[in-house]
């Protein structure tokens, strides 16, 4: 029968084990050298790949290295790439090579996001496949995510110093040898470069006397930052999901507060209550219309539509962390979370019902402005919120928080695909200009020549054929000298940046365009270049009688 003094021990023996620190490498991790070999080769390929930039087809060349070093470093520790990390990586490959596919500058940029997050998921998984999508706790992954971010930013310099500094007697002299030769080779050289540099500049006589290599220095200092660049964060990346025990950084048992039955009822109500209220003033301008709008506020409809939108997506994007991390900080108490589950679904409705108004509020934008790339990417954010409330309801507030990470991440891949195959830049063009097309009176302005000049190469071919179609005449709403600037500016700009002369043009011409080929851009310059003639025409009849009016313009 254990005493009360076995009982202390055995307490106190358990109390030693949770205090001792947790171990900073696991057993499985490759080889030190293997890394530093493995962040050395993606350094390299990413100054070859990726120097010109981040989008393209280098891009998921260089993922697809990155993939081939991560099976290498798994089977040089004795492990197998887990199912999910391969997903995540072959996501992150092609979400690389979807940057190639359209030329919206918003869209790679979404693209080169998402497949960072692709990327930072499939680390995840490699450092603990119980910690990416299907954790039982979002602060799992949270936490999960924030060592491997971590470790990226701290990259594969600490490493590299303990490796090549290290004395270890179990090696075998030779190693030994090449180990202390390639430290002193380093430290020689490198003071020689610097100071010998320096000083060949300062003193002509030594400058005779001592030749170093001639290397264009600019050139080379550009390869080694841009390779040194993707050898850190590739190798950083690589430290924190195969190197560093998953056991290190592990999220906390619960949230430094607790919040109880008061605490939860004061909260979700104020949200609740102010959300009614701003509801309830919407519904006023939604059935009173713009005489309503006009006594209430003395703005029109259109000055109205103008605002406020980007704060309801904020209040949306806000409400969705505020609801989650008071459901994770309740007290274990089975009519508290009941209480919280009845307090959320109708601030969830609620908002829903702000969503409703914003999009009523970009009708009326449209109507009044046009459309903007910024305005629809906004709408489709407000969208994916959405869609996340409406997981948050079905699932988190239900009691079955698990599907919510995963079914919010693969939504958004969904919109991201959606927005590839509808083109924002087309989408926008296209509405304009069915928007122009339905203009009679001076109440629906004119197109914007101008602005769709402006949208990218994915909507050249309709910003061209606009340009060349529109009518000598001023349409409806519009002056003749205001006319005339448009399709001045408007062939001007497709000439300048999508012509035979632009940049683009120039840069296809050049060693390794193919790292940064986009097939938007190539059907822009296809679709400018077969019209160029008529549109320096435009430009030839439109400037002239621009400056013509200006000329004319101190007579009047």
């Amino acid at each position: 029968m254990p005493t009360p003094a076995d009982s202390l021990a055995a307490t106190t023996a358990h109390d030693h084990r949770a205090a001792a620190p947790a171990r900073a490498v696991r057993a499985d991790a490759p080889p030190a050298r293997t890394l530093l070999w493995q962040a050395a080769l993606l350094g390299v390929s990413g100054d070859a790949l990726l120097r010109d930039g981040p989008v393209g087809p280098g891009l998921a060349i260089w993922i697809g290295v990155l993939a081939l070093a991560v099976l290498s470093l798994t089977w040089s520790a004795g492990r197998r790439v887990p199912r999910e990390s391969a997903i995540w990586l072959g996501v992150a490959g092609v979400l690389g090579a979807l940057t190639a596919s359209r030329a919206s500058e918003a869209l790679r940029a979404f693209d080169v996001l998402f497949a960072i997050a692709a990327l930072g998921l499939a680390a995840i998984a490699l450092r603990d496949r119980t910690l990416a999508l299907h954790a039982e706790r979002l602060r799992d992954t949270l936490w999960a995510g924030a060592a491997i971010v971590r470790n990226t930013a701290r990259g594969i310099v600490p490493l590299a110093l303990r490796e090549l500094f290290a004395t270890d007697h179990r090696r075998t002299d030779l190693a030994s040898r090449i180990r202390l030769g390639a430290r002193l080779t380093i430290i020689a050289g490198t003071l020689l470069l610097v100071f010998g540099s320096l000083l060949r500049s300062a003193d002509p006589i030594f400058a005779r006397l001592v030749r170093l290599p001639d290397l264009d220095v600019e050139t080379l200092v550009s390869h080694l930052f841009v390779a040194g660049f993707f050898a850190w964060i590739a190798g950083g990346w690589a430290y924190g999901a195969l190197v560093e025990s998953p056991a290190k950084g592990r999220a906390p048992l619960g949230l430094p507060f607790t919040l109880r039955s008061l605490d939860v009822t004061t909260a979700l109500g104020t949200l609740a209550a102010l959300f009614s209220a701003y509801v309830l003033t919407q519904l006023g301008w939604f059935f009173g219309g713009e005489r309503f709008l006009h006594a209430t506020t003395g703005l029109t409809a259109a000055e109205y539509a103008r605002q406020g939108f980007f704060q309801m997506v904020w209040v949306v994007a806000l409400v969705v962390p505020v609801l989650l991390v008071t459901r994770a900080a309740l007290a274990p108490e089975t009519a508290l979370t009941r209480r919280h589950t009845l307090l959320s679904l109708p601030i969830v409705g609620l908002l829903g019902a702000i969503i409703l108004s914003a999009a009523l509020r970009m009708r009326l934008y449209v109507d009044y402005y046009g459309l903007t790339t910024e305005r629809l990417y906004t709408l489709v954010i407000m969208g994916w919120l959405a869609i996340v409330l409406i997981l948050l309801a079905t699932t988190v507030l239900r009691g079955r928080g698990r599907p919510f990470v995963a079914g919010s991440v693969a939504t958004a891949l969904m919109l991201l695909a959606g927005l590839h195959v509808v083109v924002p830049d087309v989408l926008v063009a296209r509405v304009n200009l069915a928007r122009a097309e339905r203009a009679t009176s001076e109440l629906a302005p004119a197109l914007d020549l101008r602005h769709l000049a402006t949208l990218s190469g994915d909507a050249a071919p309709l910003a061209v054929r606009a340009t060349l179609d529109a009518p000598l005449a001023p349409p409806a709403g519009a002056t003749a000298d205001a006319w005339n600037d448009q399709r001045c500016d408007a062939a001007s700009s497709l000439l300048e940046r999508w012509g035979p002369a632009s940049h683009v043009v120039r840069a296809r011409s050049e060693a390794g365009a193919w790292r940064t080929w986009n097939a938007g851009e190539t059907a822009a310059v296809r679709a400018v270049g077969a019209r160029s003639a008529a549109l320096r025409g435009v430009v030839h009849d439109a400037c002239a009688r621009v400056r013509a009016a200006r000329r004319a313009a101190p007579y009047r």
